[in-house]
């Protein structure tokens, strides 16, 4: 099995493990993890130091009613056997059954009503909560199908599950994970003789520079 490449920024980490992406990203950089050694070191080593750091805060006093709000709030939640917390998958395609993405996903990812959104490209929109609706999503790019050229209007975590695709960063495959901001202008192609099927979140709208991408946008609402 091919060792993971592609990772996320020391600060998504950071953000993540420290509670501040919100879920769609958070989806992405999890699954990321359940398949990447690296990546799970580095969030603990992350949480260990935010611990050292609450320790050497001053404590304060916890309001009396403090545990029952957070239970108010947090409402009944479902016991997770241990087990299911440790499993990592055994192979690239059991990605996509690993819990962070498994809990989104209503059927198996070859059964999903993917939806057609241009030539050889489709997508299945998750519902994830995130700074807009449909920030979450499912992308398959059939064998040679080439992505309009587009950057982020801010950023962009792209995870592959099955497949590959080549564009100007490099070349990723299951496991790797893009994590792209304003400053990379890019149009992936699926390289290989599958289609190449990744889960994307983004914090804001793609920008995409040629006529195809800026007709296509307000339909697919990348």
């Amino acid at each position: 099995m091919r060792n993971v490449q592609h990772h996320p920024k020391t600060d998504t980490l950071a953000d993540y493990a420290a509670g501040r992406l919100d879920e769609a990203r958070s989806v992405v950089v999890a699954t990321h993890i359940e398949r990447c050694q690296e990546c799970r070191t580095a969030v603990r080593d992350l949480e260990a130091v935010a611990g050292l750091c609450l320790e050497a805060i001053e404590p304060v006093p916890m309001a009396a009613n403090s545990m029952a709000d957070f239970w108010a709030k947090a409402g009944d939640q479902e016991l997770v056997l241990p087990g299911l917390l440790t499993a990592r998958p055994a192979n690239d395609v059991e990605m996509e059954t690993c819990p962070p993405l498994a809990a989104f996903l209503p059927t198996s990812i070859d059964e999903l009503p993917w939806k057609q959104v241009a030539p050889g490209l489709s997508q299945y929109v998750l519902e994830a909560e995130g700074y807009r609706e449909g920030v979450l999503r499912l992308l398959k790019i059939a064998p040679g199908t080439k992505v309009s050229t587009h950057t982020h209007g801010e950023g962009e975590l792209t995870l592959i599950l099955r497949g590959a695709y080549r564009d100007e960063v490099g070349e990723f495959y299951p496991g790797d994970l893009a994590d792209l901001d304003d400053g990379v202008t890019h149009a992936p192609v699926a390289i290989g003789d599958e289609d190449c099927i990744c889960l994307i979140a983004t914090n804001a709208p793609l920008v995409f520079k040629d006529l195809v991408g800026k007709v296509m946008q307000p339909f697919v609402k990348l």
